[in-house]
């Protein structure tokens, strides 16, 4: 799954649909990563969060990979 993201919120609904996907609840994904659900769920929800560890380790038990692209006009070939 591919999704456009440029918000917090984006970052938060594109874990979710994947969390659901692996059918998993914010509680077992929670406990999984040994965080709480609350924290899921203010990520899902796009509350901003740092991008610690714990945050990398949620997207990576997901198997959400981060890419960034410049699209500064100097940038392009």
């Amino acid at each position: 799954m591919i999704a456009q993201i440029r918000s917090a919120a984006d970052l938060g609904d594109f874990i979710r649909r994947i969390r659901l996907q692996h059918g998993m609840t914010q509680g077992q994904l929670a406990a999984a990563l040994g965080t709480t659900q609350r924290y899921v769920s203010e990520l899902e929800a796009g509350r901003p969060k740092r991008a610690d560890e714990r945050y990398f380790e949620i997207l990576a038990r997901l198997g959400i990979a981060l890419t960034a692209e410049s699209t500064s006009p100097g940038d392009h070939d």
